[in-house]
């Protein structure tokens, strides 16, 4: 009897804090700029709630919504984009999906208003408005990329409707620089990240810059982009209708396509961290991370521009043409340059850093010097991340961990992947035999 009492007991604990941990899904929204309060739907309670200090929320009501409408919500949000139509109505649009979701404060009832049947190869595709019209363009899904500019048929079929352009425009518009501008009336592309989908998989960056012209219809390519020096695995890019804002850790770019300028503002006493969740309000970024507790982060871009300094410019632009013989001159002063200085400091200007010398240092330490998937994205702090984002994460840390040590050692491939011999689809990282000595200089362990 004892027992089966214990047993219940610890069942019910179990329950409770399951329950307790557990995270609500939400929609928020920014219901008041002025005093930076927000408002959300929690989705598992259906109760519409507003918040009435930082993170202090209050319940103002019961959320009506019909059951096929509440049950396809359910199955499909990940993320919404959202949108204010009025004062009273909020509009919603689900990443990775064409639905689209108004809530009524007033009534306090979500109602679906498209009719979109076929969904799930628009995630992290764009959403924006232009003359009224709410535009979707890009994303990837099912292993491919979407390339197509669609927009909503809000008055006949209520269904996405695709815009033709001209010409073909970037391979990929998914992460990197994307953003709608009023003033020039298009849409800037560039900088995503590219796969292979191979088992030997690879990611690359799209160098690019393009611009849709609404107008012409036409994509028009900008030039290379000169990217800014980064130290994350992970970008955070925000687009304020007039600048791509980059943070990395201790600064925080800002990349004008349309002046074609970069300035950094960097601040010793701040850190720009990674989120997701953010919205604009006229130029001012205010983001965040469910995983700090929603507390709100702001960037006035316009007031931090004034304490910024200009680096250089966003993109080489395509259209500057030169007689072929002063880029022969300039390509070859250029190669023996550059060969003289690799040569010359090449080994004094290796440097490792924390995360990549812990990362050595782990290996050096782990058993057989290798360790598993699961281990590493704990070393490089992913693990609560998606796949796809760990995948992304792993790849370009160890490549520029590799890249280094190829350099600095003439070693190729210093950090090898192998298949797990009790699970192949599992790989381990280990140190290709007998370079430990060398590594351990490196690291002065």
């Amino acid at each position: 009897m004892n027992k089966l009492f214990l047993f219940i007991c610890v069942i019910t604990f179990l329950l409770i804090s399951e329950n307790g941990m557990a995270e609500s899904r939400n929609i928020d929204w920014m219901a008041d700029y002025q005093t930076k309060l927000r408002k959300r739907i929690n989705l598992d309670e259906l109760s519409f709630e507003a918040e009435i200090k930082t993170n202090e929320w209050v319940k103002l009501g019961k959320v009506s919504i019909q059951p096929t409408e509440l049950r396809e919500l359910l199955a499909k949000y990940i993320y919404a984009d959202q949108f204010q139509k009025s004062n009273q109505i909020t509009r919603f649009v689900l990443q990775g999906t064409g639905l689209i979701y108004e809530f009524d404060e007033k009534e306090k009832h979500l109602t679906r208003i498209d009719k979109t049947t076929h969904s799930g190869h628009n995630f992290s595709s764009h959403r924006f408005y232009r003359n009224n019209i709410l535009y979707s363009i890009g994303g990837e899904g099912f292993w491919s990329y979407n390339r197509r500019i669609t927009y909503f048929d809000e008055k006949a079929s209520k269904e996405w409707e695709i815009l033709r352009p001209k010409n073909e425009g970037p391979e990929v518009i998914s992460d990197g620089y994307q953003g709608y501008s009023k003033k020039a009336d298009a849409f800037f592309s560039g900088g995503s990240l590219k796969k292979n989908f191979l088992e030997n998989e690879e990611i690359i960056t799209l160098s690019d810059l393009f611009k849709f012209d609404f107008k012409s219809k036409s994509w028009v390519n900008m030039g290379k982009i000169n990217f800014p020096k980064s130290n994350n695995a992970f970008r955070t890019i925000f687009w304020n209708g007039t600048h791509f804002v980059q943070l990395e850790r201790d600064r925080v770019y800002f990349l004008n396509p349309l002046a074609n300028t970069i300035h950094v503002y960097s601040d010793n006493t701040s850190y720009f961290e990674e989120a997701g969740n953010h919205y604009i309000s006229n130029d001012t970024v205010l983001y965040y991370n469910p995983q700090n507790k929603g507390n709100l982060r702001f960037i006035a871009v316009d007031n931090l521009l004034k304490k910024s300094k200009y680096v250089g410019e966003f993109y080489r632009d395509s259209t500057t043409t030169f007689p072929n013989y002063i880029y022969v001159v300039i390509f070859s002063i250029l190669v023996v340059l550059a060969i003289f200085l690799f040569r010359k400091k090449r080994k004094k200007s290796f440097k490792l850093d924390e995360v990549e010398t812990k990362l050595l240092t782990h290996l050096l330490q782990a058993k057989e010097h290798s360790i598993s998937t699961l281990d590493l994205n704990e070393l490089l702090d992913c693990s609560t991340k998606s796949q796809e984002n760990q995948r992304r994460i792993r790849y370009v840390i160890l490549n520029q961990l590799n890249q280094k040590l190829e350099n600095q050692l003439s070693i190729k491939n210093a950090i090898e992947r192998t298949p797990s011999e009790e699970d192949k689809r599992i790989f381990n990282y280990h140190l290709k035999p007998g370079i430990e000595g060398k590594i351990q200089s490196l690291v002065k362990l």
